[in-house]
């Protein structure tokens, strides 16, 4: 996987405010610092950072995607991507892979949801990546899987490793 070479630096929140600064992994050179805008009395379910694109939700509120270099901000509706559990960044695909209650979604950072797996339903409810292989081309995904009821061939383990092609 490359590696970006850029980490984020989260600092404590003021009232309306996070500040901010992305850190050069080589030397620690602050190459921006900056305050990201929150809503006052909101919680902030996480910010995560992939590349030069932030990404920022708060409880209740939409997911804001800020690409850091231009100032361009995105938004993406709270009914349309809700906090997910865990998180996968597909560098080599510029995509990012969310987790939430057994399902699978791919997104874009122009805040597009690319493709949900409808029919592979992780086996633990509150997915962590452990339980995911991504091959290091990053087009095949492995997973635990549950199995449908209806499936005669998993009858009885109600588990199967689901694969999920790029």
């Amino acid at each position: 996987m490359k590696c970006p070479g850029i980490m984020l630096l989260i600092f404590t929140r003021a009232s309306s405010h996070v500040p901010l600064k992305i850190l050069s992994v080589e030397d620690g050179t602050v190459l921006k610092a900056f305050n990201h805008l929150l809503h006052r009395n909101k919680k902030v379910d996480f910010i995560e950072q992939f590349n030069e694109k932030l990404l920022v939700k708060q409880e209740n509120e939409n997911l804001q995607i800020l690409d850091v270099r231009t100032a361009e901000l995105t938004e993406v509706s709270r009914t349309e991507f809700m906090t997910p559990s865990a998180f996968i960044f597909l560098y080599e695909n510029q995509l990012f892979l969310t987790f939430r209650n057994r399902t699978v979604a791919v997104w874009n950072f122009r805040g597009e949801l690319v493709t949900s797996f409808e029919d592979h339903l992780l086996w633990h409810p509150d997915c962590n990546t452990n339980n995911i292989y991504i091959t290091s081309d990053q087009d095949l995904i492995i997973s635990y899987c549950k199995a449908d009821s209806d499936d005669s061939l998993m009858e009885g383990t109600g588990k199967y490793f689901g694969l999920i092609l790029f």
